[in-house]
């Protein structure tokens, strides 16, 4: 874990970081963005002691880092810069061993080690050889981030380095540093001034300007919750529009379906539909436990004495809160059905799913961004 404890950092009078207090999880991957000059650099470097607070303290794993040799914490901190930071005289495999070499490690296990970092970026072993000036500015960028990850440490900065590349390796090496980061367990913290990156990459986004935070959550929270008119702004009001796998079906579905028990007669069934003017009903028991479904079609011919139990359909398809509206749709297209339950993870029926509730989740979206232009 990561602990930014009351920092503050000034040039004489200016004033670059305000009291700055923040917690980072370890294993997540956090995203400092905002406006030039509001301190997310800044912020990083203090990290691995590029640069000294004016007060306040951080701790990595509850230790004081004023206490530790900067340059065994360095060793023991991956860091990734906007031009990669290569050494131009060493060849790929010298620039990828340095610091595991350095550190003492077996030279087996950094041999066995650096391949298999140059296969996680993407480069196979005839790399090795050449000399950065052989890649191009994508495959450096690569053999940046493999080092980073060479050190054998918990903690990877990355300072922009992906703002140089061009949009289709950007998107492949942020699709990499995802699954690098899932498959790892590293606490990554990136700077960038992308809104769009740092959405496809977060566990977390920290929203600064002028030295404060503005907002800390998730970019699902982010998105859907601005903190200020600064924020919303900022991520751009058609975000979420754009971005409609970060619809999740909680908010999207009708959030009280009309239901009824299994005891129930097809002739109560009825008019129960009669007086909330739909077509079907989720039946569920007694704990709110989806147990199936019955329609006005399917019930309508049958003798109006009959138990619900006896006729409702069983193991109706359903999804679960954080399903997005992408996997909805496509669950919904796949099976050719124009509802879905939605569930909580005991089972209990939490909302419906219709492809009217859909439309209106979208068209209300659409509305509010009108108003707001």
């Amino acid at each position: 874990m990561i602990e930014f404890k009351n920092i503050v950092k000034k040039y004489r009078t200016k004033s670059i970081i305000n009291p700055f207090s923040l917690e980072i999880d370890a294993g997540q991957l956090v995203v400092f963005i905002g406006p030039s000059g509001c301190g997310k650099t800044t912020l990083l470097k203090m990290i691995n002691k590029l640069i000294q607070p004016t007060s306040g303290k951080i701790f990595v794993n509850g230790t004081d880092i004023s206490t530790m040799n900067p340059i065994e914490l360095r060793r023991n901190i991956g860091y990734v810069i906007q031009n990669t930071g290569l050494f131009p005289h060493m060849s790929i495999k010298e620039n990828l061993e340095l610091i595991p070499k350095l550190k003492g490690e077996d030279p087996a296990s950094i041999e066995k080690k650096t391949i298999e970092l140059l296969e996680m970026v993407g480069l196979d072993k005839e790399y090795l050889d050449r000399f950065p000036k052989e890649l191009s500015g994508g495959q450096q960028q690569r053999i940046g981030v493999a080092r980073a990850f060479s050190t054998n440490s918990d903690i990877i900065l990355m300072d922009e380095p992906f703002s140089a590349l061009d949009p289709v390796t950007r998107s492949s090496l942020q699709d990499e540093l995802f699954q690098m980061q899932k498959e790892l367990n590293k606490t990554i913290i990136f700077v960038t001034h992308d809104m769009d990156e740092a959405i496809k990459i977060a566990d977390k986004i920290c929203i600064l300007k002028d030295g404060d935070i503005l907002q800390y959550d998730t970019p699902e929270n982010i998105l859907k919750n601005p903190a200020n008119d600064f924020v919303e702004g900022f991520i751009g009001k058609r975000r979420v529009w754009n971005n409609p796998e970060l619809l999740m079906a909680e908010d999207i579905m009708i959030h009280q379906p009309v239901k009824i028990t299994a005891k129930r007669t097809v002739l109560q069934a009825i008019e129960i539909m009669k007086e909330h003017k739909v077509d079907s009903l989720m039946v569920t028991d007694k704990h709110n436990v989806l147990k199936g479904l019955v329609t006005l079609k399917g019930i309508q011919l049958l003798n109006r004495t009959t138990s619900i139990e006896m006729i409702m359909e069983q193991n109706v398809l359903s999804v679960s809160q954080d399903a997005n509206l992408i996997s909805v749709l496509a669950t919904m297209n796949e099976h050719k059905i124009g509802y879905l339950p939605v569930v909580n993870s005991g089972k209990q029926l939490t909302g419906l799913i219709t492809r009217s509730s859909i439309l209106s989740a979208l068209s209300s979206q659409l509305i509010d961004l009108e108003v707001a232009f």
